[in-house]
């Protein structure tokens, strides 16, 4: 009965690869951050072939953990209990976060490397819709790493940006998003890419330029919200920074747990902080 841990991962700029080629080299370049919340997950063998996966308490289809299960145990009964510690669909990568916790239980339970465990989490990720570079990024153990080359190393490059956020507070301001919906939409895809490079240009390696960045990627990219945009601005007039989560209604801010959840007292508002922590058994 093996259970693990894998951080979440906020992302503030991206910009979308090729989906063409191997699986291993696709996904995208960006910029996130890792965060102390993540996904926990209890695997269990069970009689049967039937997958039960089993999220916050609820029976979801989950369709990429699923993949990860089923591409490394194929034809064995098997309950995943996964728990969140961030909202799914939000931004947070709670999808891949969870499918590499699962990857790496289900790698102890086969004798499967824990190389092909990543591999196996990155592709499904891809296929299922989910995010295109959460997990290449939870790969390097930094607070703040950047996908330099899309793909997951070896094929892809991630590099830690030696920043950090003792203090880091999420604010979820209205309803998730479906990431792979949103990036199917080529008008979307298309967006993200041409305004990635010059958002890019900004971030020197600061907090203030990741955060400048950040708001100059998401408003000319046209995917905030309207929630998000009015949330960015209120925290601005206050000298306060806050920019869009990578893709979902919710901001990350530099600003104290209390200042945002009295600014905004009817979000879910959470207290988190980057982490270089490595996803693990437990």
């Amino acid at each position: 009965m093996p259970r693990a841990f894998c951080p979440g991962h906020i992302t503030c700029l991206f910009s979308p690869g090729s989906t063409a080629g191997d699986m291993g080299s696709r996904g995208s370049r960006g910029i996130g951050i890792r965060v102390s919340k993540g996904a926990a997950v209890k695997l269990t063998e069970v009689s049967g072939k039937d997958v039960t996966i089993i999220i916050d308490g609820e029976v979801s289809d989950a369709p990429v953990t699923r993949y990860v299960l089923q591409s490394i145990l194929p034809g064995r009964g098997l309950e995943a209990e996964v728990v969140n510690g961030l909202p799914v669909g939000q931004g947070f990568g709670m999808s891949a976060a969870g499918a590499i916790a699962a990857a790496l239980c289900a790698a102890e339970m086969s004798g499967v490397p824990a190389d092909e465990a990543w591999s196996i989490a990155h592709a499904s990720e891809i296929v299922n819709g989910g995010g295109l570079g959460d997990v290449s990024a939870l790969r390097c153990c930094s607070d703040v790493p950047e996908r330099v080359l899309e793909g997951l190393p070896p094929a892809g490059e991630v590099r830690g940006t030696g920043l950090r956020f003792p203090v880091l507070t999420v604010a979820v301001l209205g309803r998730k998003m479906d990431t792979g919906h949103v990036l199917s939409k080529p008008s979307v895809r298309s967006g993200l890419v041409s305004s990635y490079e010059g958002a890019r240009k900004l971030f020197t390696g600061s907090r203030p330029s990741l955060f400048e960045a950040s708001n100059k990627f998401s408003s000319e990219a046209g995917v905030e919200s309207r929630e998000v945009a009015e949330a960015i601005s209120r925290l601005r007039s206050g000298n306060r920074r806050a920019a869009m989560c990578m893709l979902g209604n919710s901001i990350f801010s530099d600003a104290p747990y209390l200042m945002v959840k009295d600014a905004f007292p009817d979000a879910d508002v959470r207290p988190l902080m980057s982490t270089s922590e490595p996803a693990r058994l437990l």
